[in-house]
């Protein structure tokens, strides 16, 4: 079996898979679950957006006729290509220039993926001084997890045309701080073995978001109860969180 090591996980599946007619369709369902959960209506066509991480909410958006940005995110899966605008600075720069959304969209767990908790704190207030209207995000539920959920991710089976694609995540939990894991990703796709980036993330409770929202003004803060959102490339379900500073 041969070996390879990629830079970007979602962007090689992303690249990987054969979309069909129904990629827009997929990226609209994706959008709605998001942005209807808690009560919320965004206006499509006079709010801005937002979206952070890798995720389709962006092409939904962008389908809508939304004014949308990516920050850290892929512009093409497969060979649908977002035509918006994609910022590749930091995120602190948004408030150095003055710039705000209406709504900002940080799915598949975005406050997870920090190494401390001062990390996490950071980036919500961030968050609290670039939205104008509210902020969506997700988490599973890491206090009622199973045993066998702490350590693995669902396996999937990724189908394409070229070949189809294992995909099995890991979490390798720090033996000192237990709060904090190693995420490892492995892609099988016949005899190859593709290896993504090993990533530093720690867990978010609800009522942690909670105090750390109210911490820094937040008006309004609900955890959506009977929907819930899958990323893509994920046979995981997260919880849909909505905050509004």
């Amino acid at each position: 079996m041969a070996t390879y090591y990629i830079k970007n996980c979602i962007a090689h599946l992303a690249k990987a898979v054969t979309w069909n007619d129904n990629f827009k369709s997929i990226a609209r369902v994706k959008t709605d679950t998001m942005l209807q959960a808690c009560g919320q209506e965004p206006d499509y066509d006079n709010d801005s957006f937002l979206v952070i991480s890798s995720s389709i909410i962006s092409f939904g958006l962008q389908d809508y006729g939304a004014n949308v940005t990516i920050f850290d995110g892929i512009h093409k899966f497969g060979e649908e290509e977002f035509t918006g605008e994609m910022y590749d600075g930091d995120l602190e720069d948004f408030i150095a220039h003055g710039r705000k959304f209406d709504w900002i969209i940080a799915p598949e767990e975005w406050l997870t993926w920090a190494e401390t908790e001062e990390d996490q704190i950071h980036k919500l207030s961030i968050i609290s001084k670039i939205t104008r209207k509210g902020f969506f995000t997700t988490l599973k539920d890491y206090k009622n997890m199973y045993a066998n959920q702490r350590y693995f991710e669902e396996p999937f089976v990724l189908r394409s045309n070229t070949g189809d694609s294992v995909i099995i995540r890991r979490r390798e939990w720090d033996n000192q701080d237990r709060q904090s894991w190693n995420h490892l990703n492995y892609i099988i796709c016949g005899e190859d073995l593709f290896i993504c980036p090993v990533t530093r993330r720690r867990t978010m409770y609800f009522k942690q978001i909670a105090k750390f929202s109210s911490d820094l003004g937040a008006t309004q803060f609900s955890v959506e109860k009977d929907t819930m959102y899958k990323p893509v490339f994920s046979k995981s379900f997260e919880y849909v969180i909505c905050i509004s500073f």
